[in-house]
Parts: structure tokens; sequence; C-alpha cells
């Protein structure tokens, strides 16, 4: 059993098995879950990356300088760790909008039928066709337009829990959203914290899942695809942007798209707000 990498946000103690599945065995904290991920999954804050996922792993024990699998032994090498902060980047606001349109269009083109990129394409609603799936389209709707229009508390409440999946569509959402604010407060200096505070404030479930990603994102942090997409956004160089929302949109079925598109609300807003 081979550590690769190891996130820079794992606390130490003892931890059970959550859930598990092909890609990711989860331990419970009180709030949030580590995750023990392949390489396909990569790094994130929280996650253990390794060569090989144990299976039937029951227990996760994480000290100073050594993580216990059961009774496996890994040593913590430094220079594993990675550092899930958000980019520092020098960015044109002009660039970063350019940037954010292209990416609207990638996912139109990309997404997965059932993810929210109906916000960005109105045709693509007639995926969405039994009753409860309506329901959420014109909920997921009536949210964005409380958010855009400064109700952060009451759009974020709309949207918590919304959806199916392991993490609700709109958990990533919202997830991204955040993201998306952070992202913009540290490289714009935009005036968003009463943003980030409210919508964080009233995300919260108890999908443990999700508030891992919430939690995260509320401190700035992100996993290395998020964070490679971010550094493209700031560029001037397209295919590459491709190349990292194609990484990101990975992330589980829709996740990985539906966190985009808040990622997308979240640095307009951001900007607006420069």
């Amino acid at each position: 059993m081979d550590l690769i990498s190891y996130g820079d946000s794992i606390p130490l103690g003892t931890f059970d098995l959550h859930s598990a599945f092909e890609n990711a065995l989860n331990f419970r904290g009180r709030s949030f879950v580590i995750s023990l991920v392949n390489r396909k999954t990569g790094n994130g804050p929280f996650n253990v990356v390794l060569k090989q996922l144990p299976p039937g792993a029951k227990r996760l024990k994480t000290t100073r300088f050594y993580l216990y699998i059961d009774e496996n032994r890994l040593a913590c090498d430094p220079e594993k760790a990675y550092d899930s902060s958000l980019p520092k980047l020098e960015i044109v606001p002009g660039t970063l909008w350019e940037n954010l349109a292209f990416l609207k269009n990638f996912l139109v083109r990309n997404a997965p039928r059932k993810s929210l990129r109906f916000l960005f394409e109105p045709r693509a609603e007639k995926a969405f066709t039994r009753i409860f799936e309506r329901n959420m389209l014109e909920r997921v709707k009536k949210a964005v337009s409380l958010l855009e229009a400064g109700s952060y508390a009451k759009g974020a409440r709309v949207l918590k829990g919304l959806g199916f999946g392991l993490t609700p569509s709109g958990d990533d959402f919202l997830s991204g959203y955040l993201t998306g604010l952070g992202f913009a407060e540290l490289n714009l200096d935009s005036d968003v914290s009463e943003a980030i505070e409210e919508v964080y404030k009233n995300a919260s479930t108890e999908n443990l899942i999700s508030n891992t990603f919430l939690m995260c994102a509320y401190d700035g942090l992100v996993n290395e695809k998020i964070k490679k997409l971010l550094t493209m956004l700031a560029l001037d160089e397209q295919n590459k942007l491709a190349r990292a929302a194609r990484a990101a949109l990975r992330n589980g079925h829709t996740s990985g798209a539906d966190f985009c598109v808040g990622l997308i609300y979240g640095c307009e807003a951001g900007l607006r707000a420069s």
C-alpha cells in the first residue's frame, strides 16, 4: 500500500468508515469525511491518495508522522502534502469574463444531460421530464435568482440538499459558488465577505460529504482539478482551459458540472463586486 500524497487539512484522530465506493473510502469525522482515493480522484484538502485502495478497510488513524489504515502504517512525508489553498494570481477582469463565457459554452456542450447546465442553455431543460425533476429545475432557477438579487440566505436555503445523487446538485452548486466568491475576494479584492458568510451559514445539511465540500469552499480550499481550472481561468489559453474543465467534469456523475456552474456564478458575482 503506497502513499502518493495527502491533504493539508486532515486533522489528527481516529475515524471509522462512513461509506465505500469504487474510487473512494470515506471515513467519518464530526462534520466532515476524510477520503482514501486513487490517482483518478486525485489530491484534495481531505484526501489521502493511494496507489491502490485497501479493500475492506474499516478504520483510519492519523498522527503527526503516520497514517494507520487498520493495521497498516504509512509514513507522512511532508513533501507529499498537497497545498489546497486557492491560487493567488494576477487577473485581468476582461480575460476572466471571456474565460467564464468560454467555460459556460463548454459546459453546455459537454456537461451531463441532467446537470445544472440548463441555467446556461434553456433547451437542456427538456432532459428533466419527471415531476420531481421539473420541480427541482424550477427551485434551482428560483434560488439562483435570489442569489443574484443579493438574497444569499434565502437562495442557499432553497438550494441546500436539492437534487439527487451522493451529493445533491444544489449542494455542489453552493460549493462552487462559495469557491468562486472566495477566488474573487482573494484575487480581485472583491467585497463579498457578507455573501460568503450568509451562503455558508445557510447551506449546511446532514450530508457529511456535502458538508465537507462546503466547509472547504468556505475556507478557500480546493482539490487539484479545481485549482488547475481556476489557474486556467486567469490565462489567455483556452485550449488549456478546456482540458482543465474536462478534468473537473470527471468528479462524480453531475457533481463536477454542477460545481462548475456554481463556480461561474460565484466568479461573476465577485467580478461585479470588485
